[in-house]
């Protein structure tokens, strides 16, 4: 994790759970390099990180 402050970030991946399918988050990369991910609703096991252009 970079000591910089965080200003901006843009979502770089989806994830999505391995077994619905169901996108469960987005992976974030900020400005300072950090990857942070943001759950829809709570952190979930056994994902799988997809490009955004995979968006169905």
């Amino acid at each position: 994790m970079s000591t910089a402050p965080r200003q901006t970030g843009k979502a770089i991946m989806r994830i999505v759970s391995k077994t619905s399918g169901e996108l469960v988050g987005l992976l974030y990369e900020w400005d300072n390099g950090d990857l942070q991910p943001w759950w829809l609703e709570g952190e979930v096991q056994g994902v799988l990180y997809e490009p955004m252009s995979a968006a169905s």
